[in-house]
């Protein structure tokens, strides 16, 4: 079995029944990954697996997921990010981190810092990386705890930490988290990073005031 039908396999029912051709791409993405990205759509049309820690978003928008193309809008979060619209997002976790397609690659985006990784060439080989690294990559052991407390998380929320990981002291003790929305996580991504941008290691000013406000 290939690591890409044992990924499929282990996630819950297509998050829409229409997929649709995706327009809206980089003009750098290499072709063979875009057909990749499609056919993986076509199969199952956006999906959640690794217990909720993964979500594969579907061509088109359902609901409160948001499909890849409407992702991708450059103003919806990603507008501080650099060379941003190179990348074609396609899947995130219960934390955060963005997977893309960038030109022939699959790439891991850290919206904190900003920084892109490369994971691998195509789908498969992404599928098999996810599904190795679920519980440091995906957040798979932090989402286990909140769901043991809390109950199951709802789809198009994320969890969100009282502090991003750069700047929690091995003193203190595991992060606390709380549910927010996916898109919102983001801009508070986002906003961090533009203020943290020239000095990456020190809080902005007013941090506290905005960063754990009105999240659930």
């Amino acid at each position: 079995m290939s690591k890409l039908a044992e990924l499929i396999g282990q996630a819950g029912p297509p998050i829409s029944r229409a997929p649709k051709r995706l327009r809206e791409t980089p003009v750098t993405l290499a072709r063979e990954r875009l057909l990749e990205l499609e056919a993986l759509l076509h199969l199952r049309d956006g999906f959640v697996a690794l217990g909720g820690a993964l979500t594969v978003r579907p061509s088109v928008t359902v609901a409160s997921v948001r499909g890849v193309e409407d992702w991708n809008q450059l103003t919806l979060w990603r507008t501080p990010y650099r060379g941003s619209t190179e990348i074609l997002f396609f899947a995130d976790t219960v934390l955060g981190l963005q997977f893309g397609l960038h030109k022939d690659s699959v790439v891991a985006f850290d919206p904190a810092s900003g920084q892109t990784e490369h994971v691998a060439f195509g789908l498969e080989r992404w599928a098999a990386y996810v599904l190795e690294d679920s519980m440091s990559v995906l957040g798979s052991e932090v989402l286990a705890e909140w769901v043991a407390e809390h109950g199951s998380l709802p789809t198009g929320k994320r969890l969100q930490p009282r502090l991003p990981a750069r700047w929690q002291e091995e003193s203190l003790d595991d992060p606390q988290w709380r549910t927010i929305d996916d898109v919102e996580l983001m801009r508070r991504f986002a906003r961090l990073y533009k203020e943290t941008r020239e000095h990456p290691g020190v809080l902005p000013e007013g941090f506290d005031s905005w960063w754990w406000e009105g999240a659930e």
